[in-house]
């Protein structure tokens, strides 16, 4: 939002009467007319503007969401100004009737302050639609106060920032994020609102300024002073604007624009300044060669300039500008300019740069001091490309189209009516007056339409000469053919004159009468479609208007589009480029460029509005090669020959050149390549001398296409949100990437061949070598560039798109290895990255030996498959280098099964891999898999095999080991917990811990299962003395799970059945176990250390061999 004009309320003088005057069009121009906007105004708002007694500064905010806050002193009115869909304009009701009409409102009060508040410093919001906003404000001196809700003004979270004695300037909102504050020397701070724990708070973050930025303490600059102030300013640094786009959920970026420079900021987590450029520098130069070119050298350096205001449009910052030159007059110019903005790289100055036909007068000083007078009090709000100035009485409206034309100029009258702010609802600018409340500018019928392009001056100059320069018999030609045949032609043609003469209201008839038929668009080959294309290419390949030597070839009947009026070749394609724009402007303008589709061609179906940008690219490309064409460029003059040799041109008017014929040609500018190309290869196979000479016509011929395919990309990549306002899902295959034989990009690969195979191999110079390869990096990324954009348009789902991916691929990997072969691997890595060539990056960390690059890229693109590209791809590799990979993984057992799986040697594998298994000791689902993996192996392998006896016995091993690693995967809860063992990350334990883990004090849940199977266990112990103590000590541990000194010995057989030590024996004698092997007798029982206490008791003794009595009973039953 603009930054609102402040004015003191003792010179308003403002009376209740004035805000409800009932006007429909409150001020009028030509093109424009002033009317009532929204709801009434709050009754607290009229009190405060009515009260003559106040002598508080007042502001006011309109924002693009409809909300409106009005500042005076320390109360802050807030209410929504815009009325529901369809009420556009509304009367202003009487003064009795506001009371009860009056829209709700909500009174806050600021925090204290010294100084004055402004709605500046203010910023309401909301969180999610139609719910109560929310509102921030901050006092000059840095209080910050911020309501959750506006419905509630006495619950408010107020801070103090640390601002060191700067003072507050502006504040504006950043959601999600927050709302950053600038102050007067340009500091930054970012404000977040937060719910900590349900209640609303507020956090303040300082941006932290990069080291060399800092400026003199004793002026107590901010942290983000923009280096060294030219020494035609004031030292002091003066914010114009802070402004932030949001790029994603979680970052902007912040223009923060002073009086001289302009910071470039990405605010996130952290914030990182990008650069900082030197504004002040190319508004002099703009401003000198515009308007003050004649001036003498000492006046030029008396300049004052003013950066006023600025807005962002599209990927354009536009800048208000004003100067003034004291020593030649009182009077202050007016000036717009574009200047470029992207994150990647600095802009290099502005990209266009518009004077006003509008002055004011330079207000009087006492003090006659240049360095200290004010600037201007002019801001501006942008609706499309349309700049709306506006100082406290008057708008002036800039229509892009019409920048070098007397803008319209609305004033109030009133002496006591002032304007408080602007802003822009519903793309719509909007202002709020003293006297009427808020209004809003509405264009007239007819008037200037705000979605058109920031025009350069240079381009409505050339419309102004090709209308001066029509010639009326030519004219009349069109209109008689026109009303004779009704030709749809004639009628295109005949609108874009009137565009150009600026007869709207002809053009917008005149196409109406065009395409009024509904079938005349929409749809692939309207039209529309078929018209504007042919259009286009018939300015681009008009013939020069002007030239006599062209009299006798321009073909009978031809009408000239009067695109060119110049008699040199290079002034002829400049001609050209500014026609071409300023058609293009004419659809942009007259909402034709939005309602175009396609045009068929061999393809299938192309995009009207690509086909448009290729004729602007091959403007730009023709106008780079005519820039290089300079006399004694003998590789050009050849090709061009050859260029009319293939065209079968014969130069039958001996006044034209060759070249007036080849530079006419516009659409036809890809024959050029290949031709270009065969010249170079011609003259380098002829060369006589020595091998080295045949790199400058190399290097020469490489420059020239890099130049030519540049100035194409370029345009491309500054008008690329040009195709997304048009149907887009078509294929958009670049002009520089179109295939065949004789085609513009295999004369790039051709060309790229012989420079690396022609030009590296014969330079004699490391320094020359490195140019050579700068070269065909550039060349290489143009091309892979084009073929990108056109992969990126295909359907995924099409039936030919896997086809054309992998020719696609198939030829940037060709590409790439030229590099490869070269060993110029940093170069092949930026190439392989940018256009995601997984394979080059393989190779380049392969042929490097470098890890930690792998590393990197595994991080950064694994999300894209470059991990499993990197597995299949080494795995391919392997194969390719059998015997010296086998060689080398023998002593690498963990990826040796891995290559004798492939080799299909099944048994070596699992072998392999039971030895993994055996070492393996800190991982139990690690031994587990490798085991796993192992019988896999030998199960293929017992099937195809030829020796089943060794697999079998392979497969017993691995069984066994299997067995024991399910003992411990069956191992109680109880125990883990008890132990601390994490499942999915415990070690291998031997058979003696499992057998201990089984039967400990731990497992209080222990039974006959438990104990059974730690007598399993036995089975894995090698050395029989141990096998023999566990098992005792395992009866025994089970003997004393129970109490059997306080058994009844009169239920003797009831008695023993319920004991573990029982229950364990009769659960043997159920699975057909051989007791004898696995039950002790009673002697070694009553030996065992564990059971000395329970050996001398008597009750013990007898119940003891009761148990054996019975279960050798038992045994003799089942017999």
């Amino acid at each position: 939002m603009l930054k609102s004009h402040f004015l003191s309320f003792s010179s308003l003088n403002v009376s209740s009467r004035s805000l409800n005057a009932s006007s429909r069009n409150l001020a009028e121009s030509s093109n424009y007319a002033l009317e009532n906007y929204g709801t009434a105004l709050p009754v607290a708002v009229i009190e405060l503007i009515s009260s003559a007694e106040r002598k508080a500064e007042c502001s006011v905010t309109l924002s693009k969401d409809g909300w409106a806050w009005f500042v005076c002193g320390r109360q802050l009115v807030i209410w929504k100004y815009s009325k529901s869909a369809g009420a556009n304009t509304v009367s202003t009701p009487s003064r009795k009737s506001i009371a009860v009409s009056s829209p709700k409102s909500h009174e806050l009060t600021l925090p204290p302050s010294d100084l004055a508040h402004k709605s500046d410093l203010v910023a309401v919001f909301c969180s999610e639609a139609d719910s109560v906003p929310s509102c921030i404000a901050v006092s000059p001196e840095g209080t910050v106060r911020y309501w959750d809700s506006i419905a509630h003004e006495n619950f408010f979270v107020e801070i103090n920032a640390d601002l060191q004695g700067q003072e507050c300037d502006t504040l504006s909102e950043a959601m999600p994020l927050g709302c950053l504050v600038a102050t007067t020397t340009a500091s930054v701070l970012l404000l977040t609102p937060r719910l900590t724990d349900g209640s609303p708070n507020i956090q303040c973050r300082n941006f932290k300024t990069p080291q060399g930025l800092l400026g003199s303490i004793s002026r107590r600059m901010s942290s983000l002073i923009f280096g060294p102030i030219s020494t035609h300013q004031s030292m002091e640094t003066r914010l114009v604007k802070l402004l932030s786009q949001k790029k994603d959920s979680h970052t902007l970026e912040v223009q923060i624009l002073c009086s001289q420079t302009l910071q470039y900021w990405q605010v996130g987590e952290t914030e990182r300044l990008l650069y900082q450029c030197d504004i002040d520098k190319w508004a002099r130069e703009s401003l000198i060669a515009h308007v003050w070119s004649r001036s003498d050298r000492n006046s030029i350096h008396k300049l004052r300039v003013w950066i006023l205001d600025a807005q962002v449009y599209k990927n354009d910052l536009i800048l208000l500008i004003a100067a003034s030159n004291p020593n030649l007059s009182s009077q202050i110019q007016y000036a717009l300019a574009a200047l470029p903005m992207q994150s990647s790289s600095p802009p290099t100055g502005f990209s266009s740069f518009c004077v006003l036909k509008y002055a004011t007068a330079m207000a009087e000083r006492s003090d006659s001091s240049l360095q200290e007078s004010s600037p201007p009090q002019c801001r501006f709000v942008l609706v499309g490309s349309t700049a709306y100035l506006y100082s406290d009485k008057w708008i002036l409206c800039v229509p892009s189209n019409e920048p070098l034309e007397e803008p319209d100029k609305l004033e109030v009258k009133a002496a006591n009516e002032r304007f408080l702010g602007a802003g822009v609802f519903n793309q719509r600018p909007v202002f709020f007056s003293t006297r009427h409340g808020v209004l809003i500018l509405q264009p007239s019928v007819g008037g200037p339409n705000d979605s058109q392009s920031f025009i350069d001056e240079s381009i409505m100059e050339h419309s102004q000469i090709m209308a001066e320069n029509l010639d009326p018999a030519q004219v009349n030609y069109s209109i008689s053919i026109y009303l004779q045949n009704e030709s749809t032609s004639s009628k295109l043609r005949l609108a874009f004159i009137n565009f150009c003469r600026k007869n709207i209201y002809e053009t917008q008839s005149l196409l109406e009468e065009l395409f009024a038929s509904p079938t005349s668009k929409g749809q692939i080959d309207s039209l529309m479609d078929r018209m504007v294309v042919d259009f286009s290419q018939q300015i681009i390949d008009d013939y020069p208007a002007t030239d006599p030597r062209w009299t006798d070839s321009v073909p009978a009947g031809h009408e000239s589009t009067f695109t060119t009026v110049s008699l040199l070749v290079l002034h002829q394609l400049e001609d050209k480029v500014k026609a071409h724009d300023l058609f293009l402007t004419f659809l942009r303008n007259m909402s034709i460029w939005g309602d175009l589709t396609a045009i068929g061609d061999r393809r299938g179906a192309k995009s009207s509005a690509f086909v448009l940008m290729e004729h602007a690219e091959k403007l730009r490309a023709s106008l780079a090669l005519r820039a290089l064409h300079t006399p004694g460029s003998t590789l050009i003059d050849a090709s061009i020959r050859r260029v009319l040799q293939e065209r079968a041109v014969e130069l039958t008017n001996d006044k034209l050149t060759q070249q007036d014929l080849f530079y006419r040609h516009i659409t036809a500018l890809g024959d050029f390549f290949p031709c270009f190309v065969d010249v170079v290869c011609e003259t380098v196979a002829n060369m006589s001398g020595s091998p080295s000479d045949k790199v400058k016509p190399i290097s020469n011929a490489t420059n020239f296409i890099i130049a030519m395919t540049n100035a194409a990309r370029d345009y491309r990549a500054r008008n690329i949100e040009l195709l997304e306002q048009c149907e887009n899902s078509f294929e958009t295959l670049p002009w520089i990437a179109s295939p065949g034989p004789r085609s513009v990009r295999s004369s790039i690969i051709r060309l790229l061949h012989l420079l690396v195979e022609e030009g590296v191999a014969n330079a004699d110079d490391a320094g020359l070598r490195s140019n050579l390869w700068s070269q065909a990096a550039n060349l290489t990324d143009i091309l892979l560039d084009a073929l990108k954009m056109y992969l990126e348009s295909c359907d995924e789902h099409s039936p030919s798109f896997a086809q054309v991916k992998q020719e696609v691929q198939s030829e940037r990997s060709a590409i790439l290895e030229l590099f490869l072969r070269g060993r110029e691997f940093e170069r092949v890595a930026l190439l392989a990255e940018k256009y995601v060539d997984f394979g080059a990056l393989l190779t380049v960390c392969d042929e490097t030996m470098n890890e930690n690059k792998l590393n990197v890229y595994i991080d950064k693109l694994g999300e894209s498959g470059f991990t499993e590209f990197a597995c299949k791809w080494y795995v391919k590799l392997l194969r390719l280098r059998r015997s010296e990979v086998s060689t080398f993984l023998e002593g690498h057992p963990d990826i040796l099964w891995v290559d004798q799986s492939e080799s299909e040697n099944y048994l070596d594998a699992a072998h392999t891999l039971t030895n993994l298994a055996c070492v393996e000791k800190d991982l139990y689902s690690r031994k587990r898999t490798l085991l796993s993996l192992a019988k896999l192996h030998l199960v293929t392998e017992e099937k195809l095999g030829p020796d089943p006896e060794v697999v079998q016995a392979e497969l017993e091993n691995v069984e066994a080991e299997l067995a024991l690693l399910t003992h411990q995967e069956q191992l109680p809860v109880v125990v883990l917990q008890a132990y601390d063992i994490d499942p999915n990350t415990m070690r291998v334990f031997t058979a003696s811990e499992l057998m201990e883990m089984y039967i400990c004090d731990e497992n209080v849940l222990a039974n006959e299962l438990d104990f059974k199977k730690a007598l399993d266990l036995l089975n894995f112990l090698e050395n029989q003395e141990e096998r023999e103590s566990r098992r005792l000590g395992i009866w025994a541990r089970a003997i004393l799970r129970d109490a059997w000194t306080q058994f009844d010995t009169d239920n003797v057989l009831q008695s023993i059945s319920g004991t573990i030590f029982f229950k364990i024996i009769e659960f043997s004698l159920g699975t057909g176990e051989d007791l004898a092997d696995l039950l002790p007798n009673p002697e070694e029982i009553l030996r065992e250390p564990q059971l000395s206490e329970l050996a001398g008791n008597d009750v013990f003794q007898f119940l003891l061999k009761a148990v054996y009595e019975h279960v050798n009973s038992l045994m003799e039953a089942t017999r």
